[in-house]
């Protein structure tokens, strides 16, 4: 009805308020954006749209935006791929938080053809998002920051210190594989939910998810207690690339000829823990942590999401009831030193405590950084304002503090089945009115945050 009276008489009601469009000699127009959504069931839902003169946008990189700021994400990454474009990435500095720093950002055409180059190959052929450029550089750009302060990884150290000549470019390639990782993961998650839609059976649906597990991708990131090393971490050390190998074993002071890969799997609970303080914790302060069983499996995710907490990237982790999705982002929030702050959501929860809830948090934020866990975000009926706040990191028509970090955690939609012993995730739209045979009682996810969530699994049975 909004629509109908705005576009056909040029008036918005609301109770006894009326608003009308302003008169003007020249021709006032309206746009109203659409979102893409499963099957485009959003634009069939109105009819009026389809008497409207319509445009549908497709990508092109010469509309992606680049900032002139040259401590922005986008900058970091480019100038850093401009180096390794020119081949010079071994031979020098970029410097972004000193008083030598560099002065002049990149021209916005060099940037967009050096995204265009390293991160639109042929295995990327298929993104046609700006939200998965914007991990992939958010992420790698938080990296090389710490790449750029360290002084073990400088190019006149790296001289005194090993034989290799190449480490800079080893590291700078490794660090952009495991950024495309994130993104390319990210798409595939999307386009198995969207595939899995035009499958009758429930159980070849469940097939096609992608989880995070299937990575052999190895995550190498820089240490939060000594952020001049790397670290990297690996479900199976047989399928690590030469050049991680290279990366570590240039770390070793003194003799190398001893010195091999971890193997987390059979590591113990306590040399887990040491190994996740390293990573995650900035001080060398002896923590009053709670009882937790940490695994190999679960220090991995836990790196996955400190990478995206660290870049500023919201988290959607959908898995099963019982998996350990909360107690994993909160026991790594301890971890990390950081405020935490969780709202269970439901079918009964009203906009009022959301708003109390996020209210709260803006002035907690004032201290410093702070987590906010939603979890069940698609059991409530305000999944289009938690959608928005994720997405866009806008509350109330305005932008959230920049110390709060966005998680969430989601049940999967998916049918009653005989087997439930697999996760994953759909979003059907019709077989949402069967809510009798969901396993849980939850709603679609929206689309635009479907670029956010990453398949938690099912708890292993080794770690039960």
């Amino acid at each position: 009805m909004f629509l109908f009276e705005l576009l056909t008489l040029g008036i918005a009601s609301t109770n006894v308020d009326v608003a009308c469009l302003p008169p003007s000699e020249t021709p006032i127009y309206i746009f109203v954006e659409i979102a893409s959504t499963t099957e485009q069931y959003l634009l069939n839902s109105l009819p009026m749209a389809g008497y409207l003169l319509s445009k549908h946008l497709t990508w092109d990189i010469k509309s992606l935006k680049i900032s002139q700021d040259i401590t922005s994400p986008i900058q970091i990454t480019c100038n850093y791929l401009n180096l390794l474009d020119l081949d010079e990435i071994d031979a020098k500095e970029i410097l972004f938080r000193t008083d030598n720093a560099i002065k002049e950002p990149l021209p916005v055409e060099r940037c967009q053809n050096l995204i265009e180059k390293y991160f639109f190959n042929e295995n990327n052929k298929d993104i046609s998002s700006f939200r998965f450029v914007e991990i992939f550089v958010n992420v790698l750009a938080d990296q090389l920051v710490r790449f750029s302060s360290s002084q073990f990884f400088t190019v006149d150290n790296l001289k005194l210190m090993v034989k290799e000549t190449n480490i800079r470019k080893l590291i700078l390639k490794t660090l952009m594989d495991g950024s495309k990782d994130f993104a390319t993961r990210s798409i595939k998650t999307r386009e198995a939910q969207l595939e899995s839609t035009n499958t009758e059976d429930e159980n070849a649906r469940l097939g096609t998810i992608v989880q995070w597990d299937d990575s052999d991708q190895p995550i190498v990131f820089f240490n939060s207690q000594t952020p001049n090393t790397i670290s990297a971490l690996y479900r199976d050390r047989t399928k690590v690339h030469e050049n991680v190998k290279t990366l570590l074993k240039s770390q070793v002071i003194g003799n190398r000829t001893k010195w091999e890969l971890d193997d987390y799997n059979s590591m113990s609970t306590d040399a887990l823990l040491v190994k996740l303080e390293y990573l995650a914790q900035s001080s060398t302060e002896k923590l009053n942590l709670p009882e937790y069983a940490l695994s190999g499996d679960n220090l991995i995710k836990m790196a996955l999401i400190l990478l995206r907490a660290r870049a500023n990237i919201p988290v959607i982790i959908c898995g099963e009831a019982g998996c350990g999705k909360t107690s994993l982002i909160a026991y790594l929030a301890l971890m990390v030193e950081v405020q935490f702050q969780s709202l269970n959501l439901h079918a009964g929860i009203d906009e009022k405590t959301i708003m109390m809830f996020m209210d709260d948090s803006q002035k907690k934020a004032e201290k410093g950084e702070i987590w906010l866990f939603f979890d069940g975000i698609n059991t409530c009926n305000y999944i289009g304002l938690l959608a928005d706040l994720i997405s866009y990191q806008m509350f109330n028509g305005k932008l959230i503090h920049p110390n709060i970090r966005l998680f969430s955690a989601c049940n999967p939609y998916r049918l009653r089945t005989k087997s439930q012993s697999e996760a994953g995730l759909t979003n059907r739209v019709k077989k949402f009115e069967e809510r009798s045979n969901l396993v849980y009682q939850v709603k679609p996810l929206p689309d635009q945050i479907l670029d956010y969530v990453w398949d938690y699994g099912i708890l292993k049975s080794k770690d039960e």
